[in-house]
Order: structure tokens, then sequence, then C-alpha cells
């Protein structure tokens, strides 16, 4: 049975993964500007207020979201389709700060810097059985190549354009997951039992609507 489209859309998303982190030891600090090596026109739909993780060897990563996010006005979920979001969109930027094992969900590693995080979906070709139940992802591309903040067309094109995240013929994609409810304050909590800890924040939609965001910002997939 399909559920009516609602005014308030929920996203979580599976960001990336630290190897060796205590996540009881992780904690959320508020960043109130936004990182150099992003380029003017993204900086300009970027909220300046952003959410950096730290865990007891220090700063992690960092995320900032978008001021408005675009939503499809007649979007139905499916088993495997949650998230009302155009394909190539651009939803905000991350900074990965650690120096080393900083994954992404399929376990890539990917180096310190500044990467935009945009909207795609998992292919159904085969190669990505046991990565996640949805086929909802963001994609990781590097902030100097990618200075538009309009939807990138094209499956081809995104999956290229991130690929130079990790240096790979894969792109970096980070999993979104299912939802649970909003939060009115960003919080962090985890999961022990797949070794998750996530970030909630709610992001504000075009047409007044709001986005609660899930983002698991410690963990990877379990294959």
């Amino acid at each position: 049975m399909r559920l009516p489209m609602l005014r308030v859309v929920v996203i979580s998303v599976a960001l990336w993964s630290v190897t060796g982190v205590v996540q009881a030891e992780s904690k959320l600090e508020a960043i109130d500007s936004l990182p150099d090596g992003i380029s003017k026109d993204v900086a300009a739909v970027i909220e300046p207020k952003g959410y950096r993780v730290v865990n007891e060897k220090g700063p992690v990563c960092s995320v900032w979201l978008v001021k408005e996010v675009a939503t499809k006005a007649d979007f139905k979920p499916t088993l495997s389709v949650k998230y009302p979001l155009v394909s190539g969109e651009l939803i905000g930027v991350l900074q990965v700060e650690a120096k080393k094992k900083f994954t992404d969900f399929r376990g890539q590693e990917i180096k310190s810097g500044i990467y935009t995080l945009r909207y795609g979906q998992q292919p159904e070709d085969g190669n990505h059985v046991g990565t996640s139940d949805l086929a909802d992802f963001l994609l990781g591309i590097p902030a100097a190549s990618d200075s538009d903040p309009k939807p990138i067309s094209g499956v081809s094109s995104l999956s290229k354009k991130s690929a130079k995240t990790a240096g790979s013929t894969h792109p970096a994609i980070f999993s979104l997951l299912p939802v649970e409810k909003p939060v009115e304050k960003a919080t962090l909590t985890h999961n022990s039992a797949k070794e998750h800890t996530m970030l909630s924040v709610t992001l504000a939609a075009k047409g007044g609507s709001k986005v609660p965001l899930r983002l698991i910002v410690i963990g990877k997939s379990g294959e």
C-alpha cells in the first residue's frame, strides 16, 4: 500500500564511517561559518551554521546543509525509494577532518578535504547487492570540481564526478536510511547493534515545509 505524501518529509542519511571510533565519546559541536574551498555560488545556497562531529581523537567531520531543499510535489514512496529528491540535487557540504581511515558507506577511504553532497539512487544492476535495502544515496564530489549548485543531470556524469572523491571507479556513496521522527534540536544518537552514530537535524524545504534529516556520521555497510 502506498502512503500519501506528507507535508513534513523525513530523511535519514548514512554518510560515512571512521574505523576504530569509540562511539560513546563522540559529541556534537556547532559551527558558525562555512569552510574555505567551496565556490561563491555554492556558498550562497548553504546555511552557514554547520555541525561538527568530534571523538576522543579530535574532529572527525563537519556538515553544512542547503538553506532550502527542493522536493517532488507528486512523490510517492516505494519499497526502495523513500525520499522526494531530484537526482543530482545539491544537499550540502561535507568536510572530512579525520586524517585517515575515514570512509564512505562502501568502506572506500576518503582523504581529508571539502566535498559537496548530492542526491542519487543506487542502480539496480546486480553490482550493489548487500549495500543497502534502499536505493537512496548521497554522493560526495570534490568541491573544487563542483562549483555550480544546480542539479547535475545524468546518472553517468554524477557517478564519474563522485568517483574522484575516493580515487576509484566507484562513486563515493553515503547511504540514506529509513526514518524515525523529526527533532527540534540537533542531536547525536547511537545504534550499538549496527555501530552507527546518527546526527539528527531539520532542514527547511521550498514551499514552507520542513525536512528532518537523520545522518549516520559513524558507521558503514556490514557487507
